[in-house]
């Protein structure tokens, strides 16, 4: 009866209770990541990998964003709220709140470059498969007449 009073375990939550939060952010998540990729798939090709960061923060320490950072900042913003709101969490101090948002911003940013990265690799492998089937073919010598 006292290992019931004083025992530290605690009763187990369901599963569906543990997972509330992570299966409303994850979607949430997954979305707004892959309709910024497929919008803005040329231009983020085509700049550099640091490119989304401002877009993600709004911000650029030297200069403004551009117009289609903006469009993304626009995009990536109110997902950034919804997740944030999320959590539920009253009364943090402003180091909490910034760094929660530190965390979120940071998971976009880095799924974005994960998907960027993953499109130029296979990208590769396509050009570079390409090129092997043509020295091969180049290599190969006739065979007979025609």
């Amino acid at each position: 009866m006292l290992k019931k009073i004083f025992s530290k375990r605690q009763t187990p939550q369901k599963t569906e209770d543990i997972m509330k939060i992570a299966n409303r952010i994850g979607p949430l998540v997954d979305d707004a990541v892959q309709h910024v990729f497929m919008t803005y798939k040329m231009v983020l090709l085509s700049e550099p990998i640091t490119y989304i960061v401002p877009a993600v923060w709004g911000a650029k320490q030297d200069g403004d964003l551009t117009d289609i950072q903006k469009e993304i900042h626009g995009s990536i913003g109110p997902v950034i709220e919804d997740v944030f709101n999320s959590f539920e969490m009253k009364d943090l101090c402003h180091d909490q709140e910034f760094a929660l948002y530190f965390l979120i911003r940071g998971i976009i940013i880095s799924k974005i470059i994960y998907m960027i990265e993953a499109f130029r690799n296979r990208l590769n492998e396509r050009m570079t498969e390409e090129q092997n089937l043509k020295d091969a073919l180049m290599h190969h010598k006739p065979v007979g007449r025609a």
